[in-house]
């Protein structure tokens, strides 16, 4: 009997012993996670359950550590594990699995959940039904999923946090924020801060990341907002007083040291976070927390005046802002089309990328740009190339490598993935309508939208390039502008590189464009580009070729127009004779003469008393603007001095019609 005693006894003390280390892993894991320290919590909670599986307990709070985890989807199978094992485990143990099925995607089990804790915390009804809604949405829009492909752009990002990419326009450069560092004091000391770094695109890969410049980061956070189409000028934040926007601009290979925006623009005590600058460099949106917004962050578009200061910021209204944030706005090359993140309006989960286009002087309703683009996570810091066709943006997506990963976008077409609709309870699913019928389309009204929205799209065309002396090929910096013909408006005025000569312009569709580049002791070039209102995205790579301003020195004019066998000028040209204006007033002692020219079309008299009166046409201008009229004169030479051949229309009649400026003395 004695002997049974004893091995009963060790028994009980065994089991004693393995409820005590049990007990001293949830006591240590529990320690961990009041620390938020979820890595060494969840080593302590897993190594419990594995002494006790079925610790309703110790599931449940492996559940919960995982949702503070990278890899959140684990959580949905514990909690669930501890639901079954003891629905009481945790007063709130409905809410927290509703928040794991968002996680994995399974939307109606999570509104199961949601509802089930609604009716025990009646209180708590307004979060909830925010959570419902999530679902709804998330559900309605996973049904049309984006036919896309996601990637981590692996080697640029870290275990830390990197993001707000920027994008050059010809794709090749990336400019992102990070608070990366070697040092494990300073992570330890929380003063790992933000700087703003840089690589290039070498094949399909990106080069190693380096600091974008020491005059730019600074000892405390400094963050990327956007950069200028030329590549020229840097948009960032910087923590000064409350976070101010600051510009930097691009000299050869040296960035300037940063200069604050004008007081309409950065305030005094309120914050003033992410910015981004229109292709002409006239408008420029923001987000802030000022006084008289509608929410926490609002998006706000500042204008530049006639003497370059940036003019009173302007709310963009409550279409586009909410009581909630907005934030990281990106305005695309077109000039129209509105991205931003927001957590006020109808969104999957904490943050989502919209947009939005201004039509008719006013901003449509912003649409969630859908999953899995959009994700339960933070998606924000969303930019896109001029052809709307790769995107860069901003997540903590699962199976990343740290806080915040940068990833790239590929849109390919169709835009939705042909996907059948899942079945779903009626009593659900009519609930689902009623809640998402005026803030997500149907199926079909996804499809139609994007047809649609294609037919809308408006896209660009970059021009890029190097600007060089014609004589020697040297590189040139110079002054780009891009002018509208038919308003004879500057649309954007950029600078070449002065040590590369390398430059980057953005033409919008739809108009009639010259584009004028001018430096001191050349004569000015001109290009001219007639683009359609709808077409595809194009790059056009050229050099551009500067003639020094010498006696025998000419160029043609390409933005002077004449209506057919006309010799009056189109208002289309009155931005190039302004150009010539501009040049004779510059440089005083210069006399140059305006030769016409016309193909071989018709009668040779006759095409020589047009391509005189053609002329004659801009030489009148000239003198009726106030340049003395011994500056100027005109000469017709009709058919007799044709650059090409003259025996098909494109390549050669077309270009054989020509206006030049010709330097006499």
């Amino acid at each position: 009997m004695d002997k049974y005693l004893l091995l009963f006894a060790i028994f009980m003390l065994s089991l004693v012993a393995h409820a005590q280390d049990q007990k001293t892993l949830v006591a240590t894991g529990d320690k961990y996670y009041g620390k938020k320290d979820y890595k060494n919590a969840l080593a302590a909670y897993l190594a419990a359950q594995d002494l006790n599986p079925d610790d309703a307990a110790v599931n449940f709070k492996i559940g919960l550590t995982y949702l503070y985890s990278e890899t959140k989807s684990k959580a949905a199978s514990y909690i669930s594990k501890a639901y079954r094992l003891n629905p009481a485990v945790n007063p709130d143990i409905d809410y927290h699995l509703g928040i794991a099925f968002q996680n994995t995607n399974e939307f109606q089990k999570a509104i199961e959940h949601f509802e089930n804790f609604k009716k025990k915390k009646a209180n708590l009804s307004s979060i909830v039904d925010e959570k419902i809604a999530e679902c709804h949405i998330a559900d309605s829009l996973s049904q049309n999923e984006l036919n896309v492909i996601i990637e981590n752009l692996g080697p640029v990002n870290t275990p830390y946090s990197d993001y707000s990419p920027i994008i050059s326009a010809d794709g090749n450069t990336l400019i992102f924020t990070s608070n990366r560092t070697d040092d494990p004091a300073k992570v330890k000391a929380n003063q790992n801060f933000e700087d703003i770094y840089f690589t290039t695109k070498q094949g399909n890969t990106w080069s190693a990341p380096k600091p974008i410049s020491p005059n730019i980061n600074i000892k405390y956070n400094d963050a990327a907002a956007s950069l200028s189409p030329d590549g020229k000028t840097l948009f960032l934040y910087y923590e000064e007083g409350e976070g101010d926007i600051y510009t930097s601009t691009l000299t050869g290979d040296q960035w300037s040291k940063p200069e604050p925006l004008n007081k309409n623009i950065n305030t005094a005590m309120f914050w003033e976070t992410c910015a981004s600058v229109t292709a002409d460099g006239k408008k420029l949106f923001f987000a802030s927390n000022r006084p008289g917004g509608i929410g926490e962050l609002d998006l706000y578009v500042s204008q530049l005046d006639s003497k370059g200061e940036w003019g009173k910021a302007v709310n963009l209204g409550p279409v586009i802002n909410t009581p909630e944030n907005e934030d990281s706005p990106y305005i695309h090359h077109d000039g129209v089309t509105l991205y931003f993140s927001s957590d006020g309006h109808p969104r999957l989960g904490n943050s989502d990328i919209f947009v939005t286009e201004f039509v008719n002087n006013k901003w449509k309703k912003p649409e969630n740009m859908g999953y899995p683009l959009n994700s339960w996570e933070y998606d924000g810091f969303f930019t896109l190339s001029p052809d709307k066709k790769k995107g860069y943006f901003s997540t903590a997506k699962e199976g990343g490598l740290g806080d915040a990963d940068i990833y790239s976008i590929t849109f390919l077409e169709p835009k939705y993935k042909v996907k059948p609709k899942p079945e779903v309870v009626a009593a659900v699913q009519k609930a689902a309508e009623e809640k998402v019928k005026t803030e997500i389309p149907k199926s079909e009204e996804f499809i139609d939208a994007s047809i649609q929205a294609k037919k809308e799209q408006k896209v660009v065309t970059l021009l890029k390039g190097r600007v060089i002396d014609e004589s020697n090929a040297a590189p040139l910096g110079a002054v780009i502008s891009l002018v509208d013909n038919a308003t004879n408006k500057v649309m954007a005025k950029i600078n070449a590189n002065p040590l590369t000569g390398e430059f980057e312009l953005i033409i919008p569709h739809g108009g009639n464009y010259g584009v004028a580049t001018e430096k001191a002791g050349y004569l000015f070039n001109s290009i001219n580009f007639a683009l359609p209102e709808f077409a595809e995205y194009q790059e056009i790579d050229t050099h551009i070729i500067m003639v020094k301003a010498e006696v025998g020195s000419k160029v043609v004019l390409k933005n002077i127009f004449f209506d057919i066998g006309k010799a009056d000028l189109k208002t289309e040209s009155v931005a190039e004779v302004e150009n010539i204006k501009e040049l004779l007033i510059t440089n005083p002692n210069l006399k140059v003469q305006i030769n016409g020219h016309t193909d071989n079309s018709g009668n040779a008299a006759s095409n020589k008393s047009l391509s005189l009166k053609r002329a004659s046409s801009v030489v009148t201008y000239l003198v009726g603007h106030g340049i003395a009229a011994e500056r100027v004169s005109a000469k017709g030479y009709g058919s007799e001095r044709p650059i090409v051949s003259n025996d098909d229309e494109t390549g050669g009649r077309e270009i054989n019609r020509r206006t030049e400026i010709e330097i006499i003395e």
